[in-house]
């Protein structure tokens, strides 16, 4: 499916924008009458968007885009100006670009629905940016259902710490940035959960629900979904959660070790920090955050 992350869905998407609502109420009735179910899962970075969108997506007759908008914003942002990512996220996340990022996740829906083979029924799209309007997304893709993913924020502050060390070989130890990371988490959190209060039939995942019993939890969310599942499925989930982990972006993992893998890594002092982070907003879905 990367074949529609290209200059050219960078182009139909600009030329279409002052079409936008067209595009998405076209986009809905070619999605009905091709008869193509569509997933959007959403999460915060490091919380197992990933591995939701992929494993949902094992049945032959599924596809999975991975993080269309991503791609798009780089070109709006301008190639050649890449190098200084602090500006291409600050210009992701500004209110202006906001619409543009939506009608964006409606291209890339379009284009999936029209090229893809006949046998695709089922399309499944990890947006990593497009958090913030969830709302607008879910309604300008009114058809789609509508997934979240939630980890515990001293486990998505643990792998972002990682991450930082994998990919810019920075170690960072600050409280402050530990404390930043929980108020991340929990602005986000409350506002997420205030639009589920407003939508009930969106479907609220776990992720330690999901690392701690990963075939059990999937075959249930692919029946909540009205997904084919099968053993074929069942042994490939199973296969990729236990035994050794693959690379750091790999979604081979052992699942047993990634819920409380946190309790080991960050000192007593991080978490607290993290805690102070979360706990004005009140989110109330870990114990003590």
């Amino acid at each position: 499916m990367d074949r529609y992350v290209s200059k050219n869905f960078y182009q139909f998407a600009r030329l279409t924008y002052p079409l936008r609502g067209l595009v998405a109420f076209l986009t809905r009735g070619m999605l009905a009458l091709r008869r193509r179910k569509l997933i959007l899962v959403f999460g915060l970075s490091r919380s197992g968007t990933t591995m939701l969108g992929r494993f949902l997506t094992l049945d032959a007759s599924a596809a999975y885009i991975h993080e269309p908008d991503t791609e798009l914003m780089k070109f709006r942002f301008g190639q050649e100006r890449l190098s200084d990512q602090v500006g291409f996220w600050k210009f992701v996340y500004s209110e202006e670009q906001k619409a543009f990022r939506v009608h964006g996740l409606v291209c890339a829906t379009l284009l999936a629905a029209l090229r893809s083979p006949r046998a695709v029924r089922m399309i499944c799209i990890k947006p990593i940016s497009l958090t913030d309007v969830m709302k607008e997304a879910g309604g300008a893709l009114s058809n789609a259902e509508i997934l979240y993913i939630c980890r515990h924020p001293a486990g998505r502050s643990d792998s972002i710490v990682r991450q930082r060390k994998h990919d810019q070989n920075v170690d960072t130890t600050s409280l402050e940035y530990f404390e930043m990371l929980g108020q991340a988490w929990g602005r986000t959190t409350s506002q997420i959960q205030a639009l589920f209060r407003e939508h009930p039939d969106w479907h609220w995942v776990s992720f330690e629900a999901l690392a701690n019993q990963p075939v059990q939890e999937f075959k249930q969310l692919y029946e909540r979904l009205g997904l084919t599942w099968n053993e074929r499925i069942e042994s490939e989930i199973r296969q990729k959660t236990t035994g050794g982990d693959g690379g750091f972006y790999d979604v081979q993992r052992d699942a047993s070790k990634q819920a409380d893998k946190w309790r080991d890594s960050l000192s007593m002092e991080q978490v607290e920090a993290i805690r102070r982070g979360c706990l004005p907003f009140e989110t109330k879905l870990y114990e003590g955050f």
